[in-house]
């Protein structure tokens, strides 16, 4: 992300982030810019929560498959 801390990112650039927090460890910057976002942002608010569902699912699916593929 090429934005600065001062400038506020939109609604794509917030999904852009949480896609790539999964694969990286975002900058100080870029978590401050998408708390910063996410609080403000009634929609972001939403898909925030259900990204936060959705990886627990795959989270808990991946361990199950773990489980089956180590029997």
């Amino acid at each position: 992300m090429t934005k600065s801390a001062a400038q506020t990112i939109t609604c794509r650039d917030t999904t852009w982030l949480v896609s790539d927090a999964r694969d990286r460890a975002l900058t100080d910057e870029e978590k401050a810019a998408l708390a910063q976002h996410v609080a403000v942002c009634s929609l972001c608010q939403g898909a925030s929560a259900q990204f936060d569902m959705m990886f627990r699912q795959l989270k808990r699916y991946l361990a199950g498959a773990d489980e089956e593929s180590s029997k």
